[in-house]
C-alpha cells in the first residue's frame, strides 16, 4: 500500500530537517553595545572551555575521563580557532596558564554546561531521538585592549545529534528516489555523529556569532559574514 502524500510530505521534511544541529541561544551584551569593541581584531586568541565531571555523562571513569576532558576542551578550542581565521579574523589557541596580550585582541572562551555522549547504536538503529547526544556551552568574549580582560559578550550553544532517521525509519518509512539516498545517508550519520560533531558545530555557531557581531558595525575586513543560527529556526549551511 502506498504511504499517504501528505505522510510522505512530513517524512521528507522531517528528513531534510536531520535536526543534528546546535543552536545559539540567550545572546547578552555585557556592556553597552556603544561602548563594546568597533572594529575588527587583530587577532582572536582561544582558551580551552572548562568542563566538571557533574556537567558530564558519558561511559568513562578515572584516567579515561581525564583524557576525555583534555580532549573534549582541546578539540573544541582548536576547532573554534581554525574556524575563526577562516572567517573572522587571525586566531590560535591559548593554554589555561599563559600570559595573554594586551591590545586589539579578543579572547573567547567559556564553559561546558552540559555534554552527554548519548548511544551511537541507538541513533543509527532506531533515530528519531533515540540515542542522541547534547552539549550546552557558555561562550564569553573578553577585549584585551584595556588594563583587564573585559569580557563585552556572551551566549550559550544548545543541541546535538537528536533526530536523525534510524535503520529502522528507512525500514518502517521506505521511500524512493533521493529521499531513499537521504534516509541511508541519516542512518550512517547516527554512526558517524557524536560528540566530535558537536563540537564541530559549536565552533561553528561561535564563529557564526562573531562574524555577525562585525558585521553589523561594518567591521568584518575582507571575510564573507555568516549569520548564527538561534534556537528554534531551522539550520543554514554554514560554510566550512
Amino acid at each position: 500500500r502506498k504511504m499517504p502524500f501528505r505522510l510522505r510530505g512530513l517524512l521528507a521534511m522531517l528528513l531534510l530537517a536531520s535536526c543534528a544541529s546546535v543552536s545559539v541561544e540567550k545572546m547578552r551584551h555585557v556592556i553597552p553595545p556603544q561602548e563594546g569593541p568597533k572594529k575588527s581584531p587583530d587577532e582572536i586568541l582561544v582558551r580551552p572551555f572548562k568542563v566538571t565531571n557533574e556537567a558530564l555523562r558519558v561511559d568513562r571513569e578515572s584516567k579515561e575521563l581525564e583524557e576525555f576532558k583534555t580532549e573534549l576542551r582541546d578539540r573544541l578550542a582548536r576547532q573554534t580557532a581554525d574556524r575563526l581565521k577562516k572567517h573572522v579574523a587571525p586566531a590560535r589557541v591559548v593554554a589555561e596558564g599563559e600570559t595573554l596580550p594586551r591590545g586589539n585582541v579578543w579572547l573567547v572562551t567559556g564553559e561546558f554546561q552540559r555534554v552527554n555522549q548519548g548511544s551511537r547504536a541507538l541513533r543509527s538503529i532506531v533515530g528519531f531521538g533515540a540515542g542522541g547526544t547534547k552539549m550546552d556551552t557558555v561562550v564569553r568574549i573578553y577585549d584585551l585592549s584595556q588594563g583587564e580582560p573585559r569580557e563585552f559578550l556572551n551566549f550559550e550553544t544548545t543541541g546535538g545529534s537528536n533526530f536523525t532517521q534510524g535503520v529502522l525509519g528507512v525500514l518502517t518509512f521506505p521511500v524512493g528516489g533521493p529521499m531513499a539516498f537521504m534516509s541511508l545517508a541519516n542512518a550512517v550519520d547516527g554512526v558517524r555523529s557524536g560528540v566530535t560533531f558537536d563540537t564541530k558545530r559549536t565552533a561553528r555557531e561561535t564563529t557564526a556569532v562573531l562574524s555577525e557581531y562585525l558585521q553589523k558595525r561594518r567591521a568584518l575586513v575582507g571575510k564573507k559574514p555568516i549569520k548564527p543560527k538561534r534556537l528554534g529556526q531551522m539550520p543554514e549551511m554554514l560554510p566550512e
